[in-house]
Parts: C-alpha cells; structure tokens; sequence
C-alpha cells in the first residue's frame, strides 16, 4: 500500500503531464481502466480522458493549472485548482472570444498501485462561461 505523501506525486506528476500535453507520462499514470466523473460526462479509460483533454488544449492553447493546495489521506489526493488560458478555439460551441479566462475547481484522485484509478471533478464552468460571453450575471450581481 502506498503512502499518502506517495500518492500525493503520483498526483503532481499527473498535473505536470496534464499541462506540459505528456502524453506518453500520463498513459503511464492513468491506470488503463480510469474512470473520471465530473464536470462532463464520465470518461472512460485512458483515450477518452485524453481526448477530452486534447479538446480542452484546442479551445484554450495556453491553458495551465495551477494546484493551490493539496491534501492527501490514505489512497486519495484532494486538489484544489485554479486554471487560465487564452479563449482561441471553439469551446463547447461558443465562438472563440479572444478572452483570457480563468477559473477555480477541486478534484478528487484515488490512487491504487501506483496509479490514478479514479478522478472526481467540480469545476466553476458558470464562471468560465460567464468569461467568454455566454451567460451574463444576474443584475444584483453585476459589478
């Protein structure tokens, strides 16, 4: 069984791979039958987390994370997040805007065998949507 401190760079290793489009590093760190629940729909296994990834480095080409705190316990790393990059590409069938955008989340990783098995998402896509043009804050909200 691994240690919590050890789960925790399996997990840095995972963001570095994520941001820096390792490919070949993250199939070593995703276990084949990864399962990611979140923000989306659930993603299956290595191929769709990566094409959704790639997706993601379409619509925004500079898009970096940044982890802003870690905690670990047993064979789960919590991350909590913040993410910017520059609207170029389609995103979800919203025009590119040209805006830098940057949004906050928290992910969830469970750990096995040296390896992430499972990926919990929450995202503030309200507010990257909110960035790019597609919703507008109620007017008690606007600044």
């Amino acid at each position: 069984m691994s240690t919590a401190e050890e789960n925790t760079d399996v997990v840095r290793q995972y963001l570095n791979a994520f941001n820096e489009q390792d490919r070949d590093a993250l199939s070593e760190i995703l276990a084949e039958d990864v399962v990611e629940h979140g923000a989306h729909e659930e993603l299956h296994g290595f191929e769709e987390i990566v094409e959704f990834r790639d997706a993601h480095f379409e619509s925004f080409p500079d898009y970096s994370g940044t982890a802003d705190a870690v905690i670990a316990e047993d064979d789960i790393v919590a991350v909590r997040y913040t993410v910017r990059g520059t609207h170029t590409g389609e995103y979800q069938d919203v025009e590119p805007t040209g805006h830098t955008v940057e949004w906050t989340g928290m992910a969830m990783y469970r750990v096995e065998n040296g390896e992430i098995a499972e990926i919990w998402l929450e995202e503030d896509r309200l507010g990257l949507l909110r960035q790019v043009e597609v919703v507008d804050p109620p007017a008690h909200l606007r600044i």
